[in-house]
């Protein structure tokens, strides 16, 4: 495994294809169809600081130029993933990276705390989803606000 979190990042890791976040879940549902050792990393899918049910359905549509969701976020919350989903993605080969999702400053930073001090390798700042109600896109739209975001999670994250 990767020790070093910049290595994530580096060319010399042992391949460059990192999921997308919220495109593979945590791991257990795509690894019954692929080895989940292969991948460079895994970018595991929006977490936000409590559990969310995320919005209710109708979430996907089909339009003729692909498909639109609004999923809202739905997740177990960083503490329910840090108990249940990081033990089952530690073990394997593959570095992890959080992607959080908050509604306040404060969250984020909380968030980067937790996820770093669990072992993640890496966190994403999630400052664009557009279809929850509150934060995401608003820290998303400005410079200023993103460059908040990510002091206040740097300030409190032991992780890149």
């Amino acid at each position: 495994m990767l020790t070093v979190s910049g290595d994530i990042l580096s060319p010399s890791r042992k391949n460059p294809i990192i999921t997308a976040s919220g495109t593979f879940g945590f791991g257990r549902e795509y690894g019954k169809f692929y080895p989940l050792d292969l991948l460079g990393a895994i970018c595991v899918k929006g977490l936000t600081l409590k559990p969310r049910q995320g919005n209710p359905p109708p979430r996907i549509a089909q339009t003729p130029m692909g498909v639109l969701n609004s999923v809202g976020l739905q997740n177990p919350g960083v503490e329910g993933f840090v108990k249940h989903e990081l033990p089952f993605l530690r073990q394997f080969d593959l570095p992890v990276i959080a992607n959080v999702s908050g509604n306040t400053l404060e969250e984020y930073a909380e968030m980067a705390e937790i996820c770093s001090g669990a072992g993640v390798d890496m966190l994403e700042l999630n400052i664009s989803c557009p279809n929850v109600k509150q934060g995401g896109m608003a820290f998303g739209v400005e410079p200023a606000s993103a460059a908040a975001v990510t002091e206040a999670a740097k300030k409190r994250a032991k992780v890149p």
